[in-house]
């Protein structure tokens, strides 16, 4: 029996709503609980601490990730929340297209959800290595990711603009969570 349904059954949990706290569907969760999918990092990440540790990293992926390769904890900093890709995606999307020509074509939406995700797990990535926290450490996975995206829809702005492109996503970033707290 895979592990995360041994999980809730214990703890007598639903699929349903054990899908809804991690922010997955439910038929995303009976894929990975069946062995049909490995669950992505950031939702594997999610299951880990949302079971409290009781399944683990690897638990889902066998000791292994997708390819073969050694599973590698992003050891984050316990106090902070993870960032919520889509809500970056929006704060991407808003700095991309102040950034773009304006007779670019439209972005591929694709593309910001896989920006989003990248920032996010970069983010996580960088907990370890930097002393920076919050919107400067935001700005500093995002510059990377507009510069990748900005390549691919239409040229890349100065440098500067860019920097304060990564800094502007960030702050709406954190501006948005810091309203919706309240």
């Amino acid at each position: 029996m895979h592990p995360l349904k041994q999980y809730l059954r214990e703890v007598e949990e639903g699929f349903q709503d054990f899908a809804a706290r991690v922010g997955v569907s439910r038929q995303t969760l009976y894929r990975i609980v069946s062995g049909g999918q490995a669950p992505r990092p950031l939702t594997a990440r999610r299951i880990v601490e949302a079971t409290g540790g009781a399944v683990t990293l690897d638990m889902l992926y066998g000791g292994k990730a997708r390819g073969g390769a050694e599973v590698v904890k992003l050891n984050a900093r316990a106090d902070e929340p993870l960032l919520d890709p889509e809500r970056l995606r929006l704060a991407l999307a808003v700095v991309i297209n102040h950034l773009r020509a304006e007779e670019s074509a439209p972005l591929d939406a694709g593309m910001l959800a896989v920006g989003a995700e990248a920032a996010v797990h970069t983010y996580a990535a960088l907990s370890p290595l930097t002393t920076r926290q919050g919107p400067a450490r935001l700005a500093q996975a995002l510059r990377p990711v507009l510069e990748e995206i900005l390549k691919e829809s239409g040229g890349v702005p100065a440098p500067s603009a860019l920097d304060r492109g990564a800094e502007l996503a960030a702050e709406l970033y954190f501006q948005r969570r810091s309203l919706q707290r309240r």
